[in-house]
């Protein structure tokens, strides 16, 4: 289903429902340890999970804080991608974790890592620190000026998590590109479960399994409209 196909109420409704479930899915991916209902208290109701760290809350909402601004900059057909974005929302989904409770984030924020990384369990080789900006620049040339259609958000993904730029929220900030792309190609946003995880990381192996992978994400939001 393509987006202009919804009515106006139908959009409002898939975005504020997706602002929730991405924000919460796609951070339980990477580990936090809030459950639905208290990312859904936190967000809606500002309400803090007691026993819960804090830092994980502070991250979680700056999560959806980036996510409003991919859903706003993705409405203006002629915003395309580019590194200053991309940094920008790295540091809005670290900034108040930063200013808060230092010690828990990985720095740089907002600005590429200076160190060599590896993926636990993975074969896959990162770009070192010093071909970072040039590699994802290649990246963004690539798509500019063009449509994408789902083969080629996919292919997109995976090569932004093989460069890997950030200190941490690689991950994060690349399931938001996905939002925006397919926001701005007219695709329903795709909602990657947290429990589809290992079929997430499969995908990586092979553009083709992302795919699949993906189309079965975007029919995860359809439920919101249905």
């Amino acid at each position: 289903m393509k987006l202009n196909t919804l009515t106006t109420k139908q959009k409002e409704r898939l975005f504020r429902e997706l602002r929730l479930s991405v924000t919460h899915h796609s951070n339980a991916m990477e580990g936090t340890t809030l459950s639905f209902g208290e990312t859904k208290l936190l967000l809606e109701y500002g309400i803090t999970a007691k026993e819960k760290p804090m830092h994980e809350q502070l991250v979680i909402l700056g999560f959806a804080k980036a996510f409003d601004v991919v859903i706003r900059e993705s409405a203006n057909p002629t915003r395309g991608l580019d590194t200053a974005f991309i940094k920008d929302l790295h540091e809005i989904m670290f900034e108040d974790a930063l200013q808060v409770m230092p010690s828990f984030v990985p720095k740089p924020i907002g600005a590429y890592r200076a160190d060599e990384r590896h993926i636990q369990g993975s074969l896959v080789t990162l770009t070192p620190p010093n071909k970072i900006s040039q590699t994802l620049e290649n990246l963004l040339y690539r798509y500019k000026n063009s449509s994408m259609n789902i083969e080629d958000i996919s292919q997109f993904h995976i090569a932004f998590e093989t460069i890997h730029p950030f200190a941490d929220g690689n991950g994060r900030i690349g399931r938001l590109l996905m939002t925006f792309q397919a926001i701005q190609n007219d695709f329903i946003p795709p909602l990657i479960l947290s429990e589809e995880k290992r079929e997430y990381l499969d995908g990586f192996d092979e553009s083709a399994k992302m795919v699949v992978f993906l189309r079965n994400a975007m029919k995860h939001s359809l439920q919101f409209i249905e």
